[in-house]
This record gives C-alpha cells, sequence and structure tokens, in this order.
C-alpha cells in the first residue's frame, strides 16, 4: 500500500529515542491511504492490513505489552499498546473507559484511530510508565496502574497528540454514533412514590378535560295497589 516511503537517512537503524521513531513514522505516513472510507467512516481491510502489518514489525510491538507473549494481534487503542489474547481479556475487564479494546485483524478502524495507534507504541508506553515504576520493563516490574492519574494523563496526551496530527494532516475523524433518546418511564406509582415524571404530566396536560354530568335524579315508583280483599268498604 506504499504507507512508508523512503524514510530520511537518520531514521533508518536502531531508534535512540522513542519520539524521533515517532517521528519519522508519522511524516513517513501517505494518509492519502485513509481517504477511501466507507458509509461509516472505516478503512478498507486490505489498509488496515498493510497499516499493522508495518507497525508490527516494529521490534517493541512484537511482543505483548503487558507479558512475554510474541506476535500479538490484539490492542488497547486508549493507549496504543499491543496485547495478546489473554491480556486482552484483562484490559476488557477493566471496561471501555479505561481501556478500548480491539482486534488488529477482525474490527475495523476509522483514520483517527489508526493514527493514534502510529503516534502510541510499546515502546513509547513501556517508557512512559517505567519512568513512574510501573510496567514489565520498571525496575519494581509492577503492573501499570490503569486507574492512575498517570496512566490518565498519558492517555490523555495520545489522544490529543492524535488529534492535532490529524487536524494538521486533514484527516477525518469518524463521528460518534448517535444516541436514540429513550422515553421516559411511565410511574405507576407516582402518588406515592412522589411527583409523576415528565412525560405523566404532559399526558395530563394534553388530555381532553372530561366533563361530569350530574347524576340523574332518582324517580319514585308508583305505589302498588291494595288487593281487593283489603279494600275498606
Amino acid at each position: 500500500q506504499g504507507f512508508w516511503p523512503r524514510q530520511p537517512r537518520e531514521c533508518k537503524g536502531t531508534f535512540a529515542a522513542v519520539e524521533i521513531e515517532r517521528a519519522c513514522l508519522m511524516e513517513g505516513v501517505d494518509t492519502s491511504a485513509f481517504k477511501d472510507v466507507d458509509e461509516k467512516g472505516f478503512v478498507p481491510d486490505d489498509v488496515r492490513n498493510g497499516f499493522f502489518r508495518k507497525l508490527r514489525m516494529q521490534q517493541a510491538n512484537r511482543s505483548c505489552f503487558e507479558c512475554t507473549a510474541r506476535n500479538p494481534t490484539w490492542i488497547s487503542l486508549s493507549y496504543g499498546v499491543y496485547l495478546c489474547l489473554e491480556c486482552s481479556g484483562e484490559h476488557r475487564r477493566k471496561g471501555v473507559h479505561i481501556s478500548f479494546v480491539r482486534s488488529v485483524e477482525l474490527d475495523r478502524f476509522s483514520p483517527d484511530q489508526m493514527v493514534q495507534m502510529a503516534m502510541g507504541g510499546n515502546a513509547k508506553a513501556w517508557n512512559h510508565f517505567k519512568a513512574h515504576g510501573m510496567g514489565k520493563t520498571s525496575d519494581a516490574g509492577r503492573p501499570a496502574d490503569y486507574n492512575s492519574q498517570i496512566a490518565k494523563k498519558y492517555k490523555q496526551q495520545l489522544e490529543k497528540d492524535s488529534k492535532d496530527y490529524c487536524a494538521k494532516m486533514d484527516v477525518a475523524c469518524k463521528a460518534p454514533a448517535q444516541v436514540p433518546v429513550k422515553a421516559d418511564p411511565v410511574d405507576e406509582f407516582a402518588d406515592f412514590a412522589g411527583p409523576p415524571s415528565p412525560s405523566v404530566l404532559q399526558t395530563f396536560k394534553s388530555a381532553p378535560a372530561v366533563v361530569q354530568q350530574p347524576p340523574a335524579p332518582v324517580q319514585a315508583k308508583p305505589a302498588a295497589a291494595a288487593p281487593a280483599s283489603h279494600v275498606i268498604r
């Protein structure tokens, strides 16, 4: 697909700094390949495959971010890291608000999501968490705390860098899905539990007023005639 044309000479070989690698990588991305998206904003599968094939060739991305498993095919889009199947399950259990997990072989991707993965990578995340005593490459070797402010700031910065690059290179971002608005449930016990819901109030306001008619007067029944044998003469 020609995502990365010939890179500058200083970018070849082993990179001394992750930031240099990231800058060279992103400058070489042919973002015109991201223009061909479907009606939902996703790139074709062959574009996705070529993109991740190139990223996964980087030495740091050839093993799982959390363990020693080789050739991971899952990612945490939130942190831009590569995960094995088992560790991807651990990330899923944290919830999508903590770690948004995707498969590089099975799932669809929007252009901005792919840019975020190129801006991230295992090496960049390892360096960040290692500086704070977390991650498998740290001296302590303790797992990264994804509920910590350290993790949250890293995720926010990665998202910001990706959005800035998308704006600079005119890469479209996938529009968020519209969430249908649910109607208010009818409160059958409104008189007992407090004020009724707005939908119930609206029902009462829009309903025509019912005029009650006064009850009809009760007519007295005529007295029954006495038998002839009881008539006093």
